[in-house]
C-alpha cells in the first residue's frame, strides 16, 4: 500500500545554518520523504528533533532532518521467521488469528505457514563487482607500470589512485545493497507481527567461512547479515512489530515435521528425512525457528542439544538456550 504524500511537497524551505564561513540563509527544496514525515508530525505521529545535521560530500552541503517516530500500538496478527542467505532470504509466515481452535477445526489449511523466498543476490552482486574492479586494476597496472616492485604492491598502489577511487564510487555497490536491504525490511514489516530471526555472533561471516574457497569467502564477507537484521529491527519499530532472536543451533539440520536429523540428499539445498521425504534446507531453517517460539518446540530444541552433548562428550559441547 502506497503512503500518501501531503500536497505541499513542492514548497521551498528557508534555512539559516551556521557554516564555516558564517551563518547563511539558503532556500532548499526538501525531498518528498521530508514532507511525508512532516505530515506525520502534524498528525502527532512523530516529532522533529531539535538538532539539524549538516554534512559535506563532494563539495556540496546536505541538510539531514531527524524525526522521532511514535511506534504504532497494534496487536501482532502473524508470526514471521526469516533466514538470511547469500543470494536470498527465506521467509515463513503464519497467521496468528488462523491458529484459533475454531478456525483450525473449520479449515486446517489456514494453519499451514506460507514458505517463500525473497531474492537479494548479494553474492552475485559481489562476484560481478569484484570482476569489474579487477579488470579496472589490470588496466591501471598497464597504465602505471612503475608504481610498485612486485605484483601485489603494484595492485595495492594502483587501488589508491584517484582514478580508481572515482571509478569505484560510480559503481554504487553500497547503494544497491542498501536498497535491497530496505526492500526486504519493508516486506518483513508490512503488518504488525512477531518477527523471528537467528541470533548471530559478533562476526557471523568468519564463523561461516571455515575452509572454503577464496571466491566463496569474498562473497560471504560481502553479504550484510547483521546490517539486514538491523534494518528489519529499525523498520519494525515503526509498524509496531516485535523482533525475537532464537538460537541458530541445528535449525537447518532437523526435520521440522518429525524432528529427526536430516541426511545428505545429493544437493546442498535438498536434504532427506529418514521418514522418506525430502526437505529444503532454507525451509527447514525458518520452520524450526517458528517451532522454537512455542513451548513444544523449545522442549524439542533442548532435547536436540542434550542428545548431541551425550553423543560427543569428549569435545565438551555445552547446551545453549534454545529460545533467545
Amino acid at each position: 500500500m502506497k503512503q500518501k504524500v501531503p500536497p505541499f511537497k513542492g514548497i521551498p524551505v528557508r534555512l539559516a545554518p551556521s557554516l564555516p564561513g558564517g551563518r547563511r540563509e539558503v532556500w532548499i527544496k526538501p525531498h518528498r520523504r521530508f514532507w511525508l514525515y512532516w505530515w506525520k508530525v502534524l498528525r502527532k505521529e512523530a516529532e522533529l528533533a531539535s538538532t539539524l545535521v549538516l554534512k559535506r560530500r563532494r563539495g556540496r552541503w546536505y541538510a539531514i532532518f531527524v524525526f522521532d517516530l511514535a511506534p504504532k500500538r497494534k496487536t501482532p496478527a502473524e508470526a514471521v521467521a526469516f533466514d538470511v542467505n547469500e543470494n536470498s532470504v527465506a521467509v515463513a509466515r503464519v497467521s496468528l488469528l488462523a491458529t484459533v481452535d475454531a478456525v483450525a477445526q473449520w479449515n486446517r489449511r489456514y494453519v499451514d505457514p506460507a514458505v517463500y523466498s525473497i531474492r537479494t543476490d548479494f553474492g552475485r552482486l559481489a562476484k560481478r563487482y569484484e570482476a569489474v574492479r579487477n579488470a579496472k586494476l589490470e588496466e591501471l597496472k598497464r597504465k602505471y607500470p612503475f608504481v610498485g616492485r612486485d605484483e601485489e604492491e603494484r595492485r595495492q598502489n594502483v587501488a589508491d589512485t584517484r582514478e580508481f577511487r572515482r571509478f569505484a564510487r560510480r559503481l554504487r555497490e553500497r547503494r544497491r545493497k542498501e536498497g535491497r536491504m530496505r526492500h526486504v525490511a519493508r516486506k518483513m514489516t508490512r503488518s504488525p507481527a512477531v518477527i523471528i530471526t537467528e541470533e548471530l555472533g559478533k562476526n557471523p561471516q568468519e564463523e561461516m567461512i571455515g575452509k572454503k574457497k577464496r571466491e566463496l569467502k569474498h562473497r560471504i564477507k560481502q553479504t550484510p547479515f547483521k546490517k539486514l537484521i538491523r534494518a528489519v529491527e529499525d523498520k519494525a519499530r515503526e509498524t509496531g512489530s516485535v523482533v525475537v532472536s532464537v538460537s541458530p543451533y541445528r535449525n537447518s539440520k532437523m526435520c521440522p515435521i518429525h524432528f529427526a536429523g536430516l541426511e545428505d540428499g545429493g544437493d546442498w539445498h535438498v536434504l532427506r528425512c529418514p521418514h522418506g521425504h525430502v526437505v529444503d534446507r532454507d525451509a527447514a531453517a525458518v520452520l524450526n525457528m517458528l517451532w522454537k517460539i512455542t513451548p513444544e518446540g523449545a522442549a524439542k530444541a533442548v532435547w536436540w542439544e542434550v542428545k548431541e552433548a551425550r553423543k560427543k562428550p569428549k569435545k565438551g559441547i555445552v547446551p545453549r538456550e534454545a529460545v533467545g
